[in-house]
């Protein structure tokens, strides 16, 4: 059975979790399984494939059934809690893990959001509470053109929100990576853009100002402030980069091609981890991981070969990830230029090459905008018309220039010296 077989397979039995108003008990699941495992045993294809779509669709609503149960257990009644901070504004928002309930481990954790209080000391990511808390399930709105929170709370992993009634610390440490953070934060502090810098190099949006928020969203650029693929899948080219280059200076035998692939997908993983690991971030890791996968398998993979493993490895690790709004679209851009540059490849004009840049550019960001107008239609219900220009001009902007300054920044923040620190700083604020 061919992987790209195996994959349109996760696809198609995990997709009904988007469309399915209820979902199915115990019994029915129980049923589907041992059904499933009966046509197996059928030595015919198409009969094993429906088998094997089966037992994913099973995969999904069970993974479903899992981050539900929070929300229809552990509500109502007083919980005592402990709870892993995963990231604050450092006032009165706070998101975390459920890790412990009445004295005992809870896995997987339960994501929490709790609003609205401020917590009896200093607190940061990493921490962990014993608390008193009240909780509820997110709930969506009744309204078909509204955001709809309870999809995007399940989609995040963050079924809970709700509030303390008393609250302890129990482990004071912040994390490595809070501590790294409050580092940045403290010597960004005199640059006027500091929040859409850490922004940009962490994926902390908390601190972003409404302002800036509401103005990436209306000109269609708010993507590039989420650490996803454009970020991660950059730092593992300027690894890769780095470590091909490296190689020059070593002997020919301890050459290999694959050194390079491996290392930049290692920084990139590091990287993620480093901004938080955020959904988007950790669904870019699966894909990265699958695609080097792919190509250190020395077989030749079409672009929808690829587009098909990885997506159907993103589900296959977290099926209620079809939820994601951000997925599709993420999806959907990546099938976009697969197609637009198999259908419509740019013109081979004979121009200087500061022309031909610049063709290719408008060629590329054409072809995304008209084919991603359907998916923007149906999820947002409308399109930006400033967003062509906007991105024309903020994509290349921010990811030749804005990002590999940040990274730099970033690193010689670790390592030194200052005064270069200062004006990469510097830089990136311009």
């Amino acid at each position: 059975m061919k992987i790209t077989t195996v994959g349109v397979c996760i696809i198609s039995g995990i997709f009904p979790l988007l469309i399915l108003p209820q979902l199915p008990g115990t019994l029915t699941l129980a049923f589907l399984t041992l059904f499933a495992c009966v046509l197996a045993f059928i030595p015919v294809k198409t009969v094993r494939y429906i088998a094997l779509t089966l037992l994913f669709f099973v995969w999904g609503i069970l993974s479903a059934k899992q981050i539900l149960w929070a929300g229809e257990t552990l509500t109502g009644a007083t919980q005592d809690a402990i709870v892993e901070i995963t990231a604050t504004d450092g006032m009165t928002t706070h998101y975390g893990q459920i890790t412990h309930l009445q004295g005992r481990r809870i896995f997987p954790a339960s994501g929490l959001v709790m609003y609205g209080e401020y917590l009896p000391q200093a607190v940061c990511a990493g921490q962990q509470w014993s608390m008193k808390l009240k909780v509820r399930a997110v709930h969506g709105q009744l309204n078909d053109g509204g955001f709809d929170s309870q999809r995007y709370a399940i989609a995040q992993h963050q079924p809970l929100t709700g509030r303390f009634l008393q609250a302890s610390v129990i482990e004071p440490n912040c994390s490595l990576r809070a501590q790294y953070l409050a580092s940045l934060q403290t010597t960004l502090q005199p640059y006027p853009w500091n929040a859409v810098i850490l922004g940009l190099g962490m994926g902390e949006r908390l601190s972003v100002p409404k302002e800036i928020k509401n103005i990436m969203r209306d000109t269609g650029t708010a993507h590039l402030m989420a650490i996803s693929g454009l970020h991660i899948a950059f730092a593992a080219l300027l690894a890769a980069g780095l470590i091909r280059s490296g190689q020059i200076f070593l002997p020919g035998r301890w050459i290999h091609w694959q050194i390079p692939l491996i290392g930049g997908i290692c920084c990139a993983a590091f990287y993620a981890w480093l901004t938080g690991m955020q959904p988007p971030a950790l669904r870019t890791m699966v894909a990265l991981a699958t695609w080097g996968m792919l190509k250190l398998s020395g077989r030749q993979w079409s672009g929808w070969d690829v587009w098909i493993c990885c997506l159907a490895a993103i589900l296959l690790m977290d099926p209620v990830a079809i939820l994601s709004q951000s997925l599709w679209l993420s999806a959907a851009a990546v099938a976009a230029l697969i197609f637009w540059y198999q259908w419509f490849p740019c013109p081979e004009w004979q121009l200087p090459p500061v022309l031909r840049a610049v063709v290719s550019l408008i060629h590329l960001q054409l072809g995304i905008t008209l084919l991603l107008m359907p998916v923007q239609i149906v999820i947002f219900h409308g399109i930006s018309l400033t967003s062509f220009i906007a991105n024309l001009l903020a994509i290349p902007l921010v990811t030749f220039i804005t990002v590999p300054l940040i990274l730099a920044a970033m690193v010689v923040h670790l390592s030194g010296p200052l005064i270069l620190e200062q004006g990469l700083w510097f830089l990136a604020d311009r």
